[in-house]
């Protein structure tokens, strides 16, 4: 035999036997429960992660704020904007001409002088936005996502306790 062929079968053996043992890696563990957060505290106290005391502070600024407003930074439709004499109940038809379309979403009807704004849904990711505003009809072809302070959702949790 050359050389070359016994090389051939040597790598051959050793690739079967390899092949023979389970890895373990593609194996399941289950993951060691944590308890749930409590009301005021941060996942990242809890977390390993080093960071100046000033990124803690903002971060809990933000948290902080999103409480006390309700609100955090999110993404809407918006389907009219104007101003003028007929902008308001051209906005208000705009508003109901979609609340029957989609009664599921929310819609919100604004005044900021001296425009009013229509915009819908409480969208958490563009992509969202994104999937609502494809499916819309030949009536909101002017729609675009904009990015805006959408309502904190309630939680199922809630809902079951009330």
């Amino acid at each position: 035999m050359t050389t070359l062929r016994r090389k051939a079968i040597l790598l051959a053996w050793i690739s079967v036997i390899a092949l023979c043992f389970p890895v373990g890696a593609q194996t399941a563990r289950p993951l060691p429960l944590t308890p749930p957060i409590a009301d005021g505290s941060f996942i990242w106290q809890r977390l390993n992660v080093e960071s100046s005391s000033e990124i803690s502070d903002l971060l809990r600024q933000q948290y902080d704020l999103g409480r006390k407003t309700g609100t955090f930074p999110g993404y809407r439709l918006q389907l009219y904007f104007g101003s003028g004499a007929q902008a308001r109940p051209h906005a208000e038809k705009v508003r109901a001409d979609f609340n029957a379309l989609h009664p599921d979403i929310r819609v919100y009807l604004s005044f900021k002088s001296p425009d009013f704004i229509v915009r819908a849904g409480d969208f958490r990711t563009k992509s969202d936005a994104l999937k609502v505003l494809k499916s819309l009809t030949a009536g909101f072809s002017n729609a675009f996502i904009v990015s805006d302070e959408i309502a904190s959702p309630v939680l199922a949790v809630q809902e079951e306790i009330k």
